[in-house]
C-alpha cells in the first residue's frame, strides 16, 4: 500500500471538510464521490433528525434519508442554488417523508425532540427527570399535531430555518408556513400548559 498516496488523499479530504457547500457541490457535480460524501456527513444528521421527528419508525426515517440522498445525487444538476444546499436537501427529505407517511399512514410516536442535557455529578437528578418528563410531554403534543403543522414547527423551531426556507422545503408560501407555525404554537401552548 502506498502510504504517501493514502496520506495525500486524507489531507485533501481534510481540506475539503472546511470547504463551503458551493465548492463541495461543484466537485460532486463533476462526479467527485468524496465531495458528495462530505455533503452527506455535513447535512445527513439534520436530515435524519427531521425525518425521525416526522415518522414513527426509526428504520423508515433512515430509509427516507437514504432515498433523499439518492435523489440528491441523481439530481445534483437540478439544484439551481435559489436556496441553501441544506434547504434543498431538507426539501428532498420532506418529500420522501411525506411519501413514506402516505404509504404507511403511521401515527408518530414519541422520540427525543431535543438532545438531552448531559447528566453528570453536577446534574440534579430531579432536574434531569423533569427535563425527561417535559420532552416526553412535548413529543406527545407534537405527535398530536397535523402533519404540516408539525413539519413547519420542527423545521422552524428546531432546525432554525426561515419561513421562506421552510416554504421551499415543503412547497408552501412563507405566509402559509407562518400560519402553520402559529397554529402549532397555539396547540402546543394549550397542550403544554402544565409546563409553563
Amino acid at each position: 500500500m502506498d502510504v504517501s498516496a493514502s496520506q495525500g488523499r486524507a489531507s485533501a479530504s481534510r481540506g475539503r471538510v472546511s470547504a463551503g457547500d458551493e465548492a463541495l457541490l461543484r466537485a460532486a457535480r463533476a462526479g467527485d464521490r468524496e465531495a458528495f460524501e462530505l455533503i452527506v456527513h455535513r447535512h445527513g444528521p439534520a436530515m435524519h433528525n427531521y425525518a425521525r421527528r416526522m415518522l414513527a419508525d426509526a428504520g423508515d426515517a433512515q430509509e427516507v434519508v437514504q432515498d433523499a440522498f439518492v435523489a440528491a445525487w441523481r439530481g445534483l444538476d437540478h439544484y439551481r442554488g435559489e436556496s441553501r444546499l441544506r434547504t434543498w436537501l431538507i426539501s428532498l427529505t420532506a418529500h420522501k417523508a411525506v411519501d413514506s407517511y402516505r404509504r404507511s399512514r403511521a401515527v408518530p410516536v414519541d422520540d427525543a425532540l431535543l438532545v438531552p442535557l448531559a447528566s453528570g455529578p453536577a446534574q440534579d437528578p430531579h432536574v434531569h427527570a423533569t427535563q425527561g418528563e417535559f420532552l416526553a410531554a412535548l413529543n406527545g403534543a407534537l405527535a398530536e399535531l397535523p402533519h404540516h403543522q408539525r413539519a413547519c414547527w420542527v423545521l422552524r423551531e428546531v432546525h432554525g430555518l426561515s419561513a421562506a426556507e421552510v416554504g421551499k422545503a415543503l412547497d408552501l408560501s412563507p405566509g402559509a408556513v407562518r400560519g402553520q407555525v402559529g397554529r402549532a404554537q397555539r396547540a402546543l401552548s394549550e397542550r403544554m400548559v402544565r409546563w409553563r
